[in-house]
């Protein structure tokens, strides 16, 4: 009975059409076709393809689509404050079926990332999650020489004994070094988290393989072509250059083992409650910032329609940083609880530090210093704690390197697009400097800001920093994706600028005392 109605599982293709179909369905104007509204969702739209393309081995073309599509809804955020006229599209769909429809695909997202996510694998999907983790570890591999280059001369790398021991992080004298960058700037202890589904599908599949070969031999063979290799060997891996090196096997732990398997509940709760908290965000900032609890639940329908959602349902460098940005853009009345929220975003994903310039510049005439020295302090505070994380201050410099420089950012080995032979390093720098440019631009343009072009301006430094981030970069849709379509659904916010959209410090439900009608204008 449990497998007939628990184990479903919908085809990431599958469903990027019903998705698409259902979107259009509910949220395309028909009477006015070349309306905004529409163009945006096709732009939304138009990013599922590019996923779908890099999650079957078309990278080089997914990214390339996902990049393209991204540049155009970063023109679509940069050019928002220019819309004025923002008429309310009502959806096609009644408030109670949209609120049904919302709440059923919540729980679907939470039921498929429990059930689809813990069971054993099975050959279909074996392929994807061996292929997907061993090209994380060579990644990994190749970045450690790459960094430990004056360390390690000899071409062929590390012995199974030198692997072991750097994957506790010493070297033969048992002296602690810098850990692996392996996704770019950010936290190094926060970045590790994602590979723990990983590691746990792959270690069902082990034992699926070893209980297969015990029961017929001829199972066991099948399951290992399809997998293409153990992980837990090593194997040949062919370099751009032609030249041909030893990869050692993936440390593969044991799913019994309490602590791995504390990792595993911990990774999934946080991805469930970080989900639960982006659509929440998302409908209270509609009902009590937009005035309309009806656009705040269409637009958290929207972002659990989209097929990204579904498709990366379990990363935590996904969606914790994104929960935290929802909730800063939704505590944009208090600048000491914004400047907490993207003060964490920034330490644990790096790039939400450069929202903090363009958050100054909508506080400059109210709440600026609250703001600066509260995400400042946050930021400095959560790095300071990783010395006790790490085991020593030693330790700690070498984390606090990879948090802050460009090691990862300007690494040759990089992932996703960044990866082809002809996009190398001396092509990123241009774009890290444009985006540098950007950042700064939109910390003083437009001069006088608003709650919409705040979080326009926000959505499109997050959509900036996908080109410049080395590991997978376009992939990280949900640090944008709540952002954009709010703002896609706003109205017209022209009156809530900082002077009178803040709230004297705890007074969070009463109007400011020396301007009434102040506060009634600016939506309080």
């Amino acid at each position: 009975m449990y497998r007939v109605f628990m184990l479903y599982e919908v085809n990431p293709t599958t469903w990027f059409y019903i998705s698409s179909l259902l979107i259009i369905g509910i949220f395309f104007k028909f009477r006015r076709v070349w309306s905004i509204r529409n163009l945006d969702l096709m732009m939304l739209l138009f990013l599922a393809p590019g996923m779908l393309m890099v999650a079957n081995g078309f990278e080089y073309r997914g990214y390339c689509t996902l990049f393209v599509v991204s540049f155009l809804l970063l023109l679509r955020m940069v050019c928002d404050p220019f819309l004025v006229r923002r008429p309310l599209l009502e959806v096609n769909l009644s408030r109670s079926g949209m609120t049904f429809s919302c709440i059923a695909l919540l729980f679907f997202l939470i039921a498929g990332l429990t059930l689809t996510q813990w069971r054993a694998p099975g050959s279909p999907q074996t392929a994807t999650v061996q292929q997907l983790l061993r090209q994380k570890h060579i990644q990994r591999i190749l970045l450690e020489e790459e960094q430990n280059s004056v360390r390690d001369s000899s071409p062929n790398s590390l012995t199974r004994e030198e692997f072991r021991q750097e994957s506790e992080g010493k070297d033969q004298a048992g002296i602690p070094y810098k850990p692996m960058i392996t996704h770019g700037p950010g936290v190094p202890f926060f970045t590790e988290f994602i590979n723990f589904p990983l590691k746990y599908l792959i270690e069902k599949t082990r034992q699926q393989y070893l209980s297969d070969r015990e029961l017929s031999p001829a199972g066991a063979g099948s399951l290992q072509s399809a997998v293409g290799m153990n992980l837990s060997q090593g194997s040949e891996f062919q370099l751009p250059a032609g030249q041909t090196k030893r990869i050692p096997g993936f440390p593969i732990l044991n799913s019994e083992n309490k602590s791995f398997t504390f990792q595993i509940l911990a990774t999934h709760t946080v991805a469930i409650l970080g989900q639960i908290a982006i659509i929440l965000g998302i409908i209270f900032i509609g009902s009590v910032h937009f005035e309309n609890m009806g656009t705040g639940i269409a637009a958290a329908t929207l972002y659990l329609l989209l097929p990204y959602s579904a498709q990366i349902p379990a990363r935590l460098d996904h969606i914790v940083p994104a929960a935290l940005l929802v909730w800063a853009v939704f505590c944009y009345r208090l600048p000491s609880f914004a400047g907490v929220l993207i003060g964490f975003a920034a330490a644990l994903a790096y790039y939400p530090i450069f929202l903090i310039p363009l958050w100054c510049g909508f506080y400059w005439s109210r709440g600026l210093l609250r703001f600066m020295t509260v995400s400042l302090a946050t930021f400095v505070i959560l790095i300071a704690l990783a010395i006790f994380m790490v085991g020593g201050i030693e330790m700690f410099w070498h984390q606090l390197e990879e948090t802050f420089s460009f090691a990862g950012v300007m690494s040759r080995n990089a992932g996703g697009f960044w990866n082809q032979d002809n996009n190398n390093l001396f092509f990123r720098i241009p774009v890290i400097s444009l985006y540098v440019i950007l950042a700064t631009v939109l910390a003083f343009w437009p001069s006088q800001k608003n709650f919409g072009t705040l979080m326009s301006s926000s959505a499109a430094l997050m959509i900036g920093c996908q080109f410049c981030h080395p590991f997978e970069g376009g992939l990280y849709m949900a640090w944008y994706l709540p952002l954009l379509i709010l703002v896609i659904f706003r109205p017209n916010l022209e009156d809530r600028i900082a002077i009178r959209a803040l709230m004297k410090r705890g007074a969070f439900h009463s109007a400011v005392q020396a301007d009434p009608s102040a506060s009634v204008a600016g939506g309080e």
